[in-house]
């Protein structure tokens, strides 16, 4: 059985309220400005349980990790994920992922996180309403968002990948992490924005949208 994302009840009287009669909105803005709007919102993973965004009481930052389960890199980035969300915990930081693929059941994502190792919360974003939130285009990437909704950093999680099918030894920049240290301290985060390095998001809706017109 299948959900949205996030609890929807309010949007479309917002939708009507956004836009006049007769003006076109691109969709990724209508998403985006709705959603806003609508916050605090609730999202249900693919166990059942339910999260707020942008944040839970006591915690300040949210990350979401854009993935796909047959994605190379992002499975590679699999266990960093594992060890920011770890040690940035005890810091009123939480994670979540987004498996942004709309073909695959909730059953495939179960199996890809115990394959992986992976305990984090899982959500299905079947309409792409959190990778249109974000912006994001690849996976892997990642999205920081404050408490107040603010979204402070998206991008790589660090510059393992200098290029697609370029791999470094090591990563030399920790692109989320020092964000998340810079919005820990108070601070304004130096690099809001890096471009991630991975498999490219397709708009999944707009194809089926067409296949529908054919």
């Amino acid at each position: 059985m299948t959900f949205s994302v996030f609890d929807r009840s309010n949007l479309e009287a917002i939708r009507h309220l956004l836009i006049p009669r007769g003006q076109h909105v691109a969709l990724m803005v209508l998403a985006f400005v709705a959603i806003q709007a609508a916050w605090p919102a609730t999202i249900v993973d693919i166990y059942g349980d339910r999260h707020r965004l942008p944040s839970q009481p006591g915690q300040d930052f949210t990350v979401v990790f854009f993935v796909t389960h047959d994605c190379p890199i992002s499975n590679r980035y699999l266990p960093e994920m594992r060890r920011v969300c770890d040690e940035y915990a005890a810091w009123g930081t939480r994670c979540l992922m987004a498996y942004v693929d709309p073909t695959i059941s909730w059953e495939q994502i179960r199996e890809h996180q115990h394959a992986y190792g992976v305990t984090l919360p899982a959500l299905h974003d079947t309409n792409r309403e959190l990778v249109e939130l974000a912006g994001a285009t690849i996976t892997p990437e990642s999205a920081v968002y404050s408490k107040d909704g603010e979204l402070v950093y998206r991008g790589r999680i660090n510059n393992l990948y200098a290029a697609l099918g370029t791999p470094r030894r090591q990563a030399t920049e920790h692109s989320l992490r020092k964000a998340l240290d810079e919005a820990l301290a108070g601070r304004a985060v130096s690099r809001p924005r890096t471009q991630a390095v991975g498999c490219f998001i397709p708009d999944w809706k707009a194809a089926r949208t067409e296949e529908g017109a054919q």
